[in-house]
């Protein structure tokens, strides 16, 4: 009979101690300490000109265009999150993704095909995250505004200075690029850290 109680105690205060775990994964509650949490909206604006021309060719060739993003993360981290540190952030997460060809050029994405995706990556390294597509650009469209997967942590990427920023996308056939053609990518991130 003691082994019936011992055990059904047991397997209660398992369930509760796996029940109390489920529960921090989703509050403020960390290493048994209590902690409130704060949001840090981090928006980008970067414009590129690229100097070279994409060539107008038959067929439809792959073409990936690599850009250089400061992560900024500490300068916005001191600015919105006074005292919140790398070392408490829980996440960060893409939110919002614009491409757009200036308005001053005569050039559309209509040498763009079906499809982009958008990898941000380690700034040097070679692994990349998928965090953003887009299907279907109109005739004529000089705009891309991307599905973004929200769900993405990529919060390891911000512990670097830099990071990189890559469209992949084919060249639709018979369908070319302006030289100094000016892009501008507008992102937003959004960080989630524990305040201290």
């Amino acid at each position: 009979m003691k082994k019936i109680i011992l055990f059904s105690f047991a397997s209660f205060a398992l369930a509760l101690t796996f029940s109390s775990c489920k529960h921090k994964s989703t509050s403020t509650v960390t290493n048994n300490t209590e902690k409130g949490t704060t949001l840090v909206p981090i928006e980008y604006t970067k414009i590129k000109t690229l100097t070279d021309s994409i060539p107008s060719f038959p067929i439809s060739l792959p073409v990936p265009l690599t850009d250089t993003f400061a992560t900024k993360v500490d300068e916005m981290l001191a600015t919105y999150a006074p005292g919140v540190t790398k070392t408490d952030i829980i996440y960060i997460q893409p939110r919002t993704m614009r491409v757009t060809i200036d308005n001053t050029t005569a050039q559309t994405l209509d040498f763009v095909d079906d499809s982009v995706k958008v990898y941000v990556g380690a700034y040097g390294g070679t692994d990349s995250v998928l965090v953003a597509t887009k299907y279907g650009i109109l005739p004529g469209a000089k705009v891309i505004d991307f599905n973004v997967d929200q769900t993405k942590d990529i919060k390891d990427l911000f512990y670097n200075p830099y990071m990189k920023f890559t469209l992949k996308f084919n060249t639709k056939p018979n369908q070319g690029m302006l030289a100094n053609t000016t892009f501008v990518t507008a992102i937003k991130f959004e960080i989630k850290a524990y305040t201290p």
